[in-house]
């Protein structure tokens, strides 16, 4: 019996490929229990081994992100927030510890997210501010490592401790965390708000001892079909994501390669570790 449940968010764009996705997790993902799906509507009747969780038992919908959101942002800030409050609204059917996946992630090596009980966490190298702003302004602490970001496509959430985080702005001024972010998001860009980001400082500020940080090689990439899973199987990676955005841009697998030569031979990080405290220095 594992000790953590899987959580993939699906639309109806995502069907298909989340099929082949489920296939990969359970081929790959080390100890986990039972694989369930979030979403408006039940996408996989037929496969019992699936459990569904409705959209519609949790305390706010995409409309009413929608009166908050930046323009055609809705559905972005929504998804966010059922992540974050799956653990919370959902009872017993579902264990403690939860890994959550974007559906375009395909995992194509064997990978374990606990060590000895304790959740381990991947990380990139990136500082996007009003991240760590909105942060600052609702919850007063912001990015706990400069050298850190947890933006990478998944991330095991823990209920005692997202529990911790939701009642935090409860505690602190009366609001409910999903509305407290929404009244305070910045307009001005059209991505505010990283539920990862928020969740993974708020274990690395209140329970650092809790959590283990370790790195897992992975790629932006618009396609996973079988050539390119044994591709960057063979290199090392232990998952592709495969954004609609990146299918649709043309020379997108060029881009993507080129930025993977950068980030082996190291300059990528140095890149980005510079124009970080370009930014940090502007804050300041």
């Amino acid at each position: 019996m594992g000790n953590f449940d899987i959580l993939f968010l699906c639309h109806e764009k995502d069907i298909k490929d989340l099929k082949e996705n489920i296939k990969y997790a359970r081929k790959n993902i080390v100890g986990y229990r039972k694989i369930f799906v979030l979403s408006k509507e039940n996408y996989f009747p037929d496969d019992k081994d699936i459990g569904f969780i409705d959209e519609k038992i949790f305390p706010f919908n995409k409309e009413v992100i929608g009166k908050y959101a930046p323009k055609r942002r809705a559905a972005w800030y929504y998804q966010q927030f059922l992540k974050l409050y799956t653990l919370k609204v959902v009872g017993e059917e579902v264990l403690d510890n939860l890994l959550i996946a974007d559906a375009d992630l395909r995992f194509i090596k064997k990978t374990a997210f606990f060590n000895k009980g304790v959740p381990l966490y991947n990380f990139e190298i990136g500082y996007h501010q009003p991240y760590y702003k909105i942060m600052e302004k609702v919850l007063g602490f912001g990015k706990q490592n400069l050298n850190i970001s947890a933006t990478v496509h998944h991330m095991v959430y823990q209920r005692k401790y997202i529990n911790n985080l939701l009642n935090f702005t409860i505690k602190k001024d009366g609001k409910e965390f999903w509305k407290d972010i929404m009244e305070n998001i910045s307009k001005d860009t059209i991505s505010g708000f990283s539920e990862q980001e928020t969740y993974f400082n708020f274990m690395m500020k209140f329970y650092p001892n809790k959590i283990k940080v370790r790195r897992l090689r992975f790629i932006d990439f618009p396609y996973n079909g079988s050539f390119w899973v044994k591709f960057f199987g063979f290199f090392g990676y232990s998952y592709i994501a495969s954004h609609h955005y990146l299918k649709e841009n043309r020379f997108s697998v060029i881009k993507c390669l080129g930025v993977e030569f950068l980030k082996l031979i190291g300059l990528k990080i140095l890149i980005k570790r510079m124009i970080i405290r370009l930014k940090m220095a502007g804050v300041k």
